[in-house]
């Protein structure tokens, strides 16, 4: 699947398992096809991107793995290769690939594999301006457990009677 981030969006928390290939110049992003757990893996990015119809300059895109379930309720993004943080034009490109995925349904708490110094981190200690923020409960949701209290409050009233 080809997708122009400039012009579509896609959004990430739908996707279970598949690879992709980001050029953060061109602004292309490639998706695999969706893999389940238990599938045979029997293909690679490089076959992937060529079956999207790109056929040169493989080594522009930033490749790895996205997907959300299981273990990672808000998702993982693994580089594949990992990003090492002393090569520092990946390093760049690696980042606005984070940026672009957060952008696309990556949220705070999304795991980021192979980035940087450290194997794994989510995506807020790398884009610090997607740090979900502490919230208080709508009032929806306080009215919703206001009969809760006043039935453990009728509760202790007729204990006290008896």
């Amino acid at each position: 699947m080809r997708i122009d981030t400039g012009t579509q969006t896609v959004d990430m928390q739908q996707i279970d398992n598949r690879r992709f290939m980001f050029d953060p110049d061109t602004g292309i992003l490639i998706l695999g096809r969706q893999y389940a757990e238990t599938d045979l893996v029997n293909s690679s990015h490089a076959a992937e991107l060529a079956g999207a119809g790109i056929t040169k300059n493989f080594d522009h895109f930033i490749r790895g793995w996205i997907g959300t379930g299981g273990d990672y309720p808000k998702g993982i993004i693994h580089f594949a290769p990992c990003v090492d943080a002393r090569n520092i034009k990946l390093f760049e490109r690696a980042f606005d690939t984070l940026e672009m995925f957060r952008d696309n349904g990556a949220l705070a708490g999304t795991v980021i594999r192979g980035f940087g110094n450290r194997w794994e981190q989510p995506l807020s200690d790398i884009l610090t301006d997607c740090r979900e923020a502490e919230r208080k409960p709508s009032v929806r949701e306080q009215l919703k457990k206001m009969p809760e209290r006043k039935a453990a409050r009728q509760n202790k009233e007729n204990q006290q009677e008896r």
